[in-house]
């Protein structure tokens, strides 16, 4: 039965992955620190993004450096709140939206070098945002609306589309916290992360509140419309929660599991390529460190 489930497509990804998987992870040598060896066409140039994940005990933010063939972790610090989304300032301050889920949340920032959480702004009820960007023009997008379709507990729990606003994108006032509609992504599942490359273009991705055999999927989002256009079936991890582009253009990605992992997605095949295990698991949401130009 589950031999059905793997694709020639699904194995082919398996195989170009598992040579950068066994060519590039290194051994941690103590809490703070991974050191690896990516692809051997990797350059010097230098990545730093922030994620926010649960090593065991309280979530926390850290720090992830790539350099050439380096790769380092360092634990800032506890964030004191429940947070499950990222978005680079273009002034450098991380900012979220914090609180309950499928309660009332609040605007966010951070400090990254303590990893201590503020939360201030309007509270915003209903909107259960996991996913959030800013855009080139300093616009700062979110998706929200995403209600569950039966017990959040449940496996394979979807969106429910009998509210009009589900799943919608929004501007986001950085200063008061104030949401404005723009429109329905229209996509089935939750919104996951949002990320802009540096043409300009909206990409988000997305999979069910609980792990489950429905792949993650990667869309296009449209700016002014809100409406998400698919992309591809991403093929590996299909609990991916953290997405952000490089400055060489590459798309990094880490994932909501026990033991998270760092790839590199090729947004026209979907695969995942694995560059390193991470020293923590359940990654939600990933930055640049230093806002795309």
């Amino acid at each position: 039965m589950f031999g059905k489930l793997f694709s020639r497509r699904n194995l082919l990804s398996n195989g170009l992955c598992l040579f950068i998987v066994t060519a590039t992870t290194g051994v941690l040598p103590s809490k703070g620190v991974l050191a690896a060896t990516p692809a051997a066409n990797d350059d010097q140039t230098r990545h730093v993004f922030y994620t926010l994940a649960s090593p065991p005990g309280e979530r926390e933010m850290w720090a992830i450096e790539v350099t050439g063939r380096k790769i380092t972790t360092t634990d800032i610090g506890p964030i004191k709140t429940g947070c499950a989304t990222l978005a680079m300032s273009p002034s450098g301050t991380p900012l979220s939206m914090c609180g309950i889920l499928f309660g009332t949340q609040q605007l966010t920032s951070f400090d990254t070098k303590t990893g201590l959480a503020t939360l201030f702004g309007v509270p915003v009820p209903g909107l259960a945002v996991m996913a959030m960007a800013f855009g080139p023009d300093g616009t700062l997008y979110a998706v929200g609306g995403c209600y569950p379709n039966g017990n959040p507990n449940d496996l394979n729990t979807d969106c429910s589309s009998s509210d009009p606003n589900f799943n919608s994108l929004y501007t986001v006032n950085e200063v008061t916290g104030a949401f404005t509609r723009i429109g329905s992504t229209g996509a089935p599942q939750y919104f996951m992360d949002l990320a802009f490359d540096r043409r300009g273009s909206l990409y988000g991705v997305t999979t069910t509140l609980n792990p489950s055999y429905v792949p993650a999927i990667l869309y296009r989002i449209n700016p002014e419309t809100g409406a998400a256009t698919k992309i591809v079936n991403l093929v590996g991890s299909n609990t991916v929660m953290g997405l952000a582009f490089a400055r060489d253009g590459k798309l990094y990605a880490t994932d909501f599991t026990g033991a998270s992992g760092l790839y590199v997605i090729d947004p026209k095949t979907g695969f995942e390529c694995a560059v390193a295990a991470m020293p923590f698991g359940l990654s939600t949401g990933l930055v640049l460190a230093d806002p795309l130009p």
